[in-house]
């Protein structure tokens, strides 16, 4: 970022990566995946005995990345950023993006890597490079599509919790999903915040059909109704309906932001640091939602305690909707860092230490 300096160089000396499989608790279905693992990349930035740590968390459907792709540009950055100053972390945004139009999860992992470096030379946290504050954030807990038993079972759990805000996913069958979302209100009464993620499940008639009987429910949103690409459709489902529209996967860049903003298609966008290239970019399209009163939550695709560390620092530095969808790392049987974030009672909490704050367990390819 502009701003950021030190009258010692530190330029970049070399860029590894790691590459594992994070390993879910149990199975997620949402409208167009279903999966019980994914594949992540740990991105390590090395300058004077500093280290900083990033993810890339690869999604095809998403970002049309694998690992592999990943993997590759982490190679090519390696080779190109040698040498660079790892304070121009908007300098070498700016040059990865004349590398390649896309990687934008690639490009986040260096970013992320980046923050989390100067932060540790300057003995500042991230968010506080960033100009935010404060350690806290209210976080959703997702529920996928599954039975109405379970579902209700899932949600009388993360009540339990002190989860404050239940996303539910959505987008295989209107009918089942409007019971699904009645029986999780009753459970949960009014003082649980539901929302709802159809994941480009429906068309724009079974959209309109589910906003009009999910009226009673009291939902916060509807996140990503209709295709990605149907910008239209959901400017005609804003438009005639009182439950907010949130774009996701129509929200991959700046510049699909500020086309859904001219449009005046949605209410809110979700923010995603794997989406669009890093917590740099985010701020950047953060500033421009608010600067136009859409609302913004800071999501997470399916990354380690890295990533949610990441949208932490970069949530808590925007003014946002309230609360975050970075519940992730709550879902994985392994874990490769610790310290840096901690969840308790439905709230996500960063560490006081510098950078990002995480400790990494393992070692680094070049």
């Amino acid at each position: 970022m502009q701003g950021l300096n030190s009258k010692v160089n530190f330029s970049i000396e070399k860029i590894a990566f790691k590459v594992e499989d994070l390993l879910l608790t149990s199975p997620l279905r949402i409208a167009n995946e279903n999966y019980s693992s994914a594949k992540t990349v740990f991105v390590s930035i090395k300058s004077r005995g500093f280290e900083g740590i990033g993810e890339a968390a690869p999604d095809k459907e998403v970002t049309g990345e694998d690992f592999h792709s990943v993997s590759r540009f982490i190679e090519k950055a390696n080779l190109e950023f040698k040498g660079r100053d790892a304070f121009d972390i908007e300098g070498i945004n700016n040059s990865m993006d004349k590398i390649s139009k896309g990687d934008s999860s690639a490009k986040a992992g260096i970013d992320i890597a980046l923050y989390d470096l100067v932060g540790k030379i300057m003995k500042k946290r991230a968010v506080s490079l960033l100009g935010g504050r404060g350690n806290r954030r209210q976080t959703s807990m997702t529920i996928g599509i599954e039975n109405e038993g379970l579902s209700v079972k899932h949600a009388r759990l993360y009540k339990r919790q002190g989860f404050k805000v239940i996303k539910i996913k959505v987008g295989l069958d209107t009918d089942e999903d409007i019971k699904r979302i009645r029986k999780i209100r009753e459970e949960v009464g009014r003082g649980i915040k539901l929302v709802v993620d159809a994941n480009q499940g429906y068309t724009l008639r079974e959209a309109q059909f589910f906003l009009s009987e999910a009226e009673a429910f009291n939902l916060g949103f509807l996140e990503q109704p209709v295709k990605f690409s149907d910008f239209y459709a959901l400017k005609k489902l804003r438009e005639s309906s009182s439950i907010p529209i949130m774009a996701d996967e129509a929200m991959k860049s700046i510049e699909d932001f500020r086309r859904l903003a001219a449009m005046d298609a949605v209410s809110m966008i979700n923010l995603k640091i794997m989406k669009v290239g890093g917590i740099t970019k985010g701020m950047q399209i953060a500033r421009e939602a608010m600067s136009k009163n859409i609302g913004v939550m800071v999501g997470c695709m399916e990354e380690s305690r890295v990533g949610i560390a990441a949208g932490m620092h970069l949530d808590l530095s925007i003014k946002d909707i309230g609360f975050a969808d970075l519940d992730a790392h709550l879902t994985h049987k392994n874990r490769f860092v610790s310290s840096g974030l901690e969840t308790r009672k439905g709230v996500n909490f960063i560490g006081k230490g510098y950078g990002l704050g995480l400790v990494f367990k393992g070692a680094f390819h070049d």
